[in-house]
């Protein structure tokens, strides 16, 4: 007490206070910045529910993988394409079909993240080459699909520098090797790795794609883990898929109650969160959707709202209480 009047007599309270702040204030950045991570990695599988996954034996890598398992996570719409541009920023109405001529106007995604000075890239596998952006490849390329290669959906994007960030997914292992890998980089199989299938390939059978996806996703996750970026920086990796399939008998669309107020509507489809800096299990089974996605993206980097009102709740993590409105 003696000394607390003895600062005050002598003026030199509000200096030792400032001093103290100046010492604080970048530790409280530091502790909310640690939990943020500088490289994401967000890689988009197709058209399988959460039971045909999770409780199958066909995907036994991504069911060996470590991480936070979302076990109430559920995409927003049939078929494809909106749930792709939802993810990156579109709001509702969504479209209602995969007509890949549609284009999106508004903000984005990769668009605010570059504005912000952040760098973005989408790896597209069998993309025919930088940027290409019609319907669909030429005829030796048909496993590609513009209906999954959201930054090309984007109408800004399109006319922007934004588009040559979309590359083959071959990039990918040359930008990990120099370590020189976006801030953002979305991974997008073809048709006959992503588990929906193509006509061109090899096996039509729904065990067999989703045994194939598995093994794209086996060849994959490691590369990226294997990397000095993984080992050297704060790194998530999200495995998610578009939508659920059509079929109710999965058990997938009402599996669990969802949270009738937020959109819903593609189904239940598994989710898995890995963290770099955080090699132990977890689960929660809060309500999330492909928008929850999106809001802990951008407020991962600091961005402006890109969700819709209503949809600006993140990601659940752990050990924490499920994110409320």
């Amino acid at each position: 007490m003696k000394a607390s009047v003895t600062l005050v007599k002598s003026g030199l309270l509000p200096f030792v206070l400032a001093v103290f702040q100046a010492i604080l204030s970048p530790s409280i950045s530091l502790a909310q910045k640690s939990s943020q991570a500088d490289h994401v990695f967000v890689i988009i599988m197709e058209n399988k529910g959460y039971r045909e996954i999770v409780h199958g034996s066909d995907a036994p890598y991504f069911n060996s993988l470590v991480g936070g398992r979302l076990t109430n996570y559920w995409s927003l719409a049939h078929p494809s394409l909106p749930n792709y541009v939802a993810m990156m920023g579109a709001w509702p109405p969504l479209p209602v079909s995969d007509d890949p001529h549609i284009r999106i106007q508004g903000d984005s995604f990769p668009e605010e993240m570059v504005r912000h000075g952040h760098s973005v890239g989408s790896y597209m596998q069998g993309l025919p080459g930088d940027g290409f952006g019609g319907s669909k490849a030429p005829l030796l390329f048909v496993r590609y699909v513009l209906k999954h290669d959201p930054f090309l959906l984007f109408s800004r994007l399109r006319k922007s520098p934004v588009r040559r960030t979309v590359v083959p997914l071959s990039r990918l292992r040359e930008d990990l090797a120099r370590g020189d890998v976006p801030a953002f980089a979305l991974v997008v199989p073809d048709l006959c790795n992503d588990m929906h299938g193509a006509f061109t390939c090899h096996f039509h059978n729904r065990h067999e794609l989703v045994r194939a996806g598995d093994r794209f996703l086996a060849r994959w996750i490691p590369a990226i883990e294997d990397s000095s970026l993984y080992h050297n920086g704060h790194v998530w990796i999200f495995v998610l898929w578009d939508e659920s399939g059509y079929s109710g008998k999965q058990g997938d669309i009402n599996a669990l109650k969802p949270d009738m107020l937020r959109i819903h509507g593609g189904g239940r489809v598994p989710f898995l969160w890995i963290d770099s800096r955080d090699p132990t299990p977890w689960r929660s089974h809060c309500f999330s959707n492909h928008y929850s996605l999106l809001e802990t993206l951008t407020r991962n980097f600091d961005l402006p709202d890109l969700a819709p009102p209503g949809e600006r709740i993140p990601l659940p993590v752990k050990n924490k209480p499920c994110p409320g409105r």
